[in-house]
């Protein structure tokens, strides 16, 4: 009986009531469990959709338009594609981001071609292609491939001003902008063989002797450049003698003697008598016995002259050449 007792309570009404609840439940927690992950997934879907479409543009058309000049218009096909290439609904792109299919233009007509035409700038130095896959040879043989640009513009001929490319191209495929080119091999300066030295700048003592050489073919293509092309040195000569002993005098004999001409002595003599007067002046004799006493030793020598027969001499004069000579023989100033 105690059995069959608690068999019939656990089948009772009120111990079913729980269970039931929780299998209630079960589908919500699930809702509510997979809720979060399916925003994720619809951010992660909406961030990733920029990168998988983009808007694709097709070539302007032809300017159309009733009057030519500006004011006509072109248009262009826009599109959305996915980034493996196939065309798409255009909902699937960024609307802010899509490009203009419409846009103002020149609307070229024949009579155009007298007022439009190309410039063509003069081509630039060849400069080399560098090629990572490709290492430069040791030694330059046949020269190296470059590429040379240029500037090429359309404009309006008679107020020189730039215009549109496609007025130009309207009449005229537009010109090449660049064209192969060959550098030729680097040419270093090329000079001859030195000069033999020259003479030395002094006859004696240190002096400086040079010697030169010329240029055969000059530096071309960025070789290098010319060396000197004159040398100097310090040579050395004799010693040079002092300077006195570069000179000397030459002293010649004495010539007979000479009596002078009596005008020539009486010039001597009134030379010699203003001498003396000076010379009294000079000594500023004012007493007049001192004055007496040499007049009167004056007279006395006068009287001695000619009382003695010493005193009849007669004065002449002699001469000799003397010249200053340079060691060389060359006659010099005496100084």
């Amino acid at each position: 009986m105690g059995l069959q007792a608690r068999r019939s309570a656990s089948r009772s009404p009120g111990a079913a009531g729980p269970r039931r609840g929780v299998l209630q439940l079960l589908p919500l927690l699930l809702l509510l469990s997979l809720r979060p992950r399916a925003c994720g997934a619809a951010a992660q879907g909406e961030a990733e959709a920029p990168t998988l479409y983009l808007w694709k543009t097709g070539p302007w058309g032809r300017c159309m338009g009733d009057e030519c000049g500006p004011g006509g218009i072109q248009t262009r096909a826009v599109w959305c594609a996915h980034v493996e290439g196939w065309t798409t609904l255009h909902t699937n792109c960024k609307q802010a981001e899509r490009p203009n299919n419409q846009q103002n233009c020149f609307k070229v007509c024949d009579w155009h071609k007298e007022l439009y035409d190309w410039r063509l700038g003069p081509w630039n130095q060849c400069q080399p292609v560098i090629s990572k896959s490709l290492e430069k040879p040791l030694e330059c043989i046949k020269g190296e491939e470059g590429i040379q640009v240029r500037e090429i513009t359309c404009i309006q001929k008679e107020k020189d001003i730039p215009a549109e490319d496609i007025i130009c191209e309207y009449f005229e495929p537009k010109p090449l902008l660049e064209q192969a080119c060959l550098i030729p091999c680097q040419q270093d300066c090329i000079v001859s063989e030195f000069s033999a030295w020259s003479e030395c700048s002094k006859t004696c003592g240190n002096g400086l002797q040079h010697r030169t050489r010329h240029v055969v073919a000059p530096p071309q293509f960025g070789g290098s450049g010319c060396p000197n092309l004159t040398e100097f040195q310090v040579c050395q000569s004799s010693p040079c003698e002092a300077e006195e002993s570069m000179y000397s005098l030459h002293v010649g004999p004495w010539s007979t003697c000479s009596m002078p001409h009596l005008r020539q002595v009486r010039q001597a003599r009134r030379r010699g008598k203003n001498k003396d007067r000076e010379k009294d002046r000079g000594k500023g004799v004012k007493d007049p016995e001192a004055h007496e006493l040499i007049k009167k030793k004056r007279n006395r020598n006068r009287q001695n002259r000619q009382e003695n027969k010493y005193w009849d001499i007669q004065i002449g004069y002699q001469t000799r050449e003397v010249t200053c000579m340079n060691k060389t023989g060359r006659a010099a100033d005496v100084r």
